[in-house]
C-alpha cells in the first residue's frame, strides 16, 4: 500500500446478522488503522447512519427484515458519496447486478479471504488519496467547481431546495443538470424519498407516456400487467423531467394537468390518484425559445419554471477543469490496481485551452481515456485525446486552411484522404500493439472498420 493510503483511517460501517461475521471484520478492519462501528440488522444500520458519517459500509445481503440491497438504496439517497460493499453467501447474478447498478462499489461472495476484503478496503482509501485537500471546499454534493458560476449555483441550491414549486435547469448537454437536480432533492426535506430521472427525449411518445404515468393490464398491445409510472414512482419524493422541450404536445398538456391537479390517471384507468411529488425540469435549449416558436406549451413554462438555473457551459469556466480532471483520476481509483496520480503541466495545459463541445461529461471521457493509455505515474500530453483521434501523435502537421500551399492543394482529394487514413490507421496500430480490441476503443471506429481499412492499406 502507498504511504499516502496508509495514512488514511476510513470510518466504516460493518453491518451483518451473524455476529461472527461482524466480529472478523471489526477486528480486520481495527487492525488496518480504520475507526469501525458495528450494526446487526439494517435498522440499527440506519440509526448510526443519523448520528454519524461513514466513509464505507460493508453489509450482508441477506438479513431479516430491509436487506443489503434495500439498505444499499436507502444509503445512497441520503448519503451517495458512502462507499458500499455486499457481502455474502447468498450470491446470485441478479442480485450482484441490482447492487451494483444501484451503486455498490463491489459484491464479494462468502467465505472472503480477508486480503480480498483489505484490498478492496484499499480502493476506497486510494479514492481519498487522490481526493486532494480542494474538494470539501469545492463540492457540494457531486457537483465539483471553484469557478464564481459554480459556487453561485451551490448557493443557490439549498435556497431553491426550501422551496415547494418547479424548478427549471438550463444547459447546454453535459454540463451536469442532473446532478443539480440531484442535489436539490438532497438538499430539500423530501431526501428520504425517491429521486427519479426519466429522459423525455430518449423514448417515444407512447412509451414515454407509459413510463410516466403508469398502465392498466391491457391497456394497448403488450401491456400484460398493472403498472405504476415515475410519477406515482417518485411520490413523496422529486421527479426530473430531463429534456423537457421534446415532450410531445400531447404529453405536455397532461404533465400540465398533473401539475395543476397534483394527481394522476394511469392509461386504460378512469380513476384519478393522488400524487405528493416535487416536479423538476430540465433542458438543453432555452424552454423560452421553444415558447416563442410554438413548440412548448407557454402555461406549462411558467409552471416549470418557478425558479430558473442557468448552468454554463465547461468552456465559460474552464478554471473548474483542474479540479474536475482530478475528480474523475479518483473515481477511477477503484478499477485499477495501479494508476496515475497526477497530470503533468503540458497535458493540464491540453485540457484547459481545449473547447469542451461536450462539456463535463466529454472531460470524464477524456481522462478515462487518458488513465487508460498513461503508462507512468503521470498523465502526460501525449495520453490527451479527444474523440479518439491520436492527434498529438500524427508523423506529420495538418496545416492550417491559410496556410495551405499548391503543393497540398494539387494533391487529389481521395489521395490526400487515402494517405491520412493509413498514416493514422499505423500509427493507432503501433499504438494498439496490433490489437484490434484496443485500437478501435482509443479510436472510437468499430472493430470491423479498423480490420477493412487495415487490410486495405496493407497493415494487417
Amino acid at each position: 500500500m502507498d504511504s499516502c493510503q496508509s495514512d488514511i483511517s476510513l470510518r466504516v460501517l460493518v453491518v451483518d446478522d451473524e455476529p461472527d461475521m461482524v466480529t472478523t471484520l471489526h477486528d480486520l478492519l481495527i487492525g488496518e488503522g480504520n475507526h469501525v462501528d458495528t450494526a446487526y440488522n439494517s435498522a440499527e444500520a440506519l440509526t448510526l447512519l443519523e448520528k454519524k458519517d461513514f466513509d464505507l459500509i460493508l453489509t450482508d445481503l441477506s438479513m431479516s427484515g430491509m436487506n443489503g440491497v434495500d439498505l444499499l438504496k436507502e444509503v445512497k439517497t441520503g448519503h451517495p458519496d458512502t462507499e458500499i460493499m455486499i457481502i455474502t453467501g447468498y450470491g446470485t447474478i441478479s442480485s450482484a447486478v441490482e447492487a451494483m447498478r444501484h451503486g455498490a462499489l463491489n459484491y464479494l461472495i462468502k467465505p472472503v479471504e480477508p486480503q480480498e476484503i483489505i484490498l478492496n478496503v484499499d480502493r476506497v482509501k486510494r479514492r481519498f488519496a487522490l481526493r486532494g485537500f480542494d474538494y470539501k471546499e469545492h463540492r457540494f454534493h457531486n457537483l465539483i467547481g471553484k469557478s464564481p458560476a459554480m459556487r453561485k449555483i451551490f448557493t443557490l441550491i439549498p435556497r431553491v431546495a426550501r422551496m415547494h414549486g418547479s424548478v427549471l435547469i438550463q444547459g447546454e448537454s453535459g454540463v451536469g443538470k442532473e446532478l443539480v437536480a440531484q442535489a436539490i432533492h438532497l438538499s430539500s426535506t423530501r431526501k428520504s424519498k425517491r429521486f427519479v430521472p426519466i429522459d423525455c427525449g430518449a423514448l417515444s411518445d407512447t412509451l414515454l407516456e407509459s413510463e410516466l404515468f403508469g398502465h392498466k393490464h391491457g391497456a394497448f398491445t403488450g401491456s400484460t400487467s398493472d403498472r405504476i409510472g415515475m410519477i406515482e414512482t417518485a411520490h413523496g419524493g422529486t421527479l426530473l423531467l430531463d429534456e423537457v422541450g421534446n415532450a410531445s404536445s400531447y404529453l405536455q398538456s397532461r404533465l400540465l394537468r398533473v401539475i395543476e391537479e397534483k394527481k394522476v390517471r394511469r392509461l386504460g384507468e378512469n380513476t384519478m390518484i393522488p400524487v405528493d411529488v416535487r416536479i423538476l425540469a430540465a433542458s438543453n435549449a432555452p424552454l423560452h425559445d421553444l415558447v416563442d416558436d410554438g413548440s412548448f406549451r407557454e402555461d406549462l413554462f411558467y409552471r416549470l419554471s418557478g425558479f430558473v438555473i442557468n448552468i454554463p457551459p465547461l468552456r465559460e469556466r474552464i478554471e473548474d477543469v483542474p479540479l474536475l480532471s482530478r475528480f474523475f483520476l479518483e473515481l477511477n481509483a477503484q478499477y485499477y490496481e495501479q494508476l496515475p496520480s497526477e497530470f503533468s503541466p503540458q497535458a493540464m495545459e491540453i485540457l484547459m485551452q481545449y473547447s469542451w463541445p461536450g462539456n463535463v461529461r466529454e472531460l470524464r471521457t477524456v481522462v478515462d481515456r487518458a488513465i487508460a493509455l498513461a503508462e507512468g505515474d503521470t498523465i502526460e500530453h501525449m495520453d490527451i485525446t479527444f474523440n479518439g483521434s491520436l492527434m498529438d501523435d500524427l508523423p506529420f502537421e495538418m496545416p492550417a486552411l491559410s496556410d495551405a500551399n499548391e503543393s497540398v492543394l494539387s494533391t487529389p482529394f481521395y489521395t490526400a484522404v487515402e494517405t491520412f487514413e493509413k498514416n493514422y490507421l499505423s500509427l493507432l496500430l503501433e499504438r494498439a500493439e496490433g490489437n484490434i480490441s484496443k485500437a478501435s476503443q482509443l479510436s472510437g471506429a468499430s472493430r470491423k472498420t479498423i480490420r477493412e481499412k487495415g487490410k486495405k492499406y496493407g497493415l494487417l
